[in-house]
């Protein structure tokens, strides 16, 4: 079922971090997704949107590493943070970002909680509204970077002007997906533990052997080799160098399975289907699985 609506830390959107962006804009339109128009932030990134109802995926690369080291706080640049990470690894999942309705008020509690922090941004991104007008998107950011799991960690983020991201013309996706109903780590559920308790106090719970966090908009799940063997045999786990844990799967919810099972065939796009679920593997996606569930 689509994901309920926003709620304080839910699921606001992944960044699927790649490094050709055109390319992999491209294959998301291929797979039936109607992307928003191509943006670009002030710290040298470039970015589109994958819009639901409740939360989003936000594809997002490298334009232009000069501009690395603006807006940043207490030494912390989200430009670089993005670059460091398509360096050390591949592509594929690189924050995952959490409601937000007061970043400042949001920021201090989780910091005061335990978790490490690096500050608040405030950025304006300039954007074009489906009719062609142009606006300016204000966003607050609070940075949560664990610097021992930097490829799971959050950041909470403030849309002081939700319509214009929230935009219904953007939310018309052909292969009918309308909204995340999982993100899934590659790691061992006592890795990210009391981290996700620390976010959501009595909302997470192991249950054979994964560890699930529900966030009010989406689950957070952490899962090891075996249990991700287990769920998705035989498919290609995203690549990636070095250890910790890491990003691995994005769950989707579909009205349309039929139309996007359609969709993959006419675009040659490989799938595999296992008990209802329709999966896309990391070649095709920025080095994450799709899993489309309906």
């Amino acid at each position: 079922m689509i994901p309920p609506a926003q709620a304080r830390f839910g699921i606001d959107h992944p960044l699927v971090t790649v490094k050709d962006h055109p390319r992999a804009m491209q294959n998301y339109i291929r797979m039936g997704f109607s992307p928003s128009p191509v943006s670009y932030h002030p710290w040298g990134t470039v970015t589109t949107l994958m819009m639901f109802p409740n939360n989003f995926i936000e594809l997002i690369g490298v334009d232009d590493a000069s501009k690395f080291g603006t807006n940043a706080v207490n030494g912390f640049c989200f430009g670089r943070q993005l670059g460091a990470f398509l360096q050390r690894g591949e592509e594929g999942i690189s924050l995952v970002a959490l409601h937000s309705k007061n970043a400042d008020e949001d920021y201090a509690q989780l910091t005061e909680a335990g978790l490490p922090g690096q500050g608040r941004i405030d950025f304006r991104r300039k954007m074009t509204l489906p009719d062609g007008t142009p606006d300016e998107a204000v966003v607050s950011l609070g940075l949560l970077v664990d610097e021992t799991m930097p490829d799971a960690s959050n950041f909470i983020c403030h849309q002081h002007k939700p319509e214009l991201i929230w935009v219904p013309g953007w939310q018309n996706h052909p292969n009918g997906v309308d909204g995340i109903a999982a993100v899934t780590w590659l790691a061992a559920p006592e890795e990210l533990q009391a981290r996700w308790e620390t976010l959501y106090p009595g909302k997470s719970r192991v249950l054979d052997g994964v560890l699930i966090a529900d966030s009010g908009c989406g689950e957070l799940r952490a899962m090891d080799e075996t249990a991700l063997s287990r769920r998705y045999p035989g498919l290609p786990l995203p690549r990636r160098e070095g250890q910790g844990p890491h990003g691995v799967v994005i769950t989707l919810h579909t009205t349309k399975p039929d139309d996007l099972r359609l969709i993959l065939e006419h675009q040659n796009i490989p799938y595999t289907e296992l008990e209802h679920r329709l999966l896309v593997a990391p070649e095709w996606t920025g080095n994450v699985i799709f899993e489309f569930i309906s």
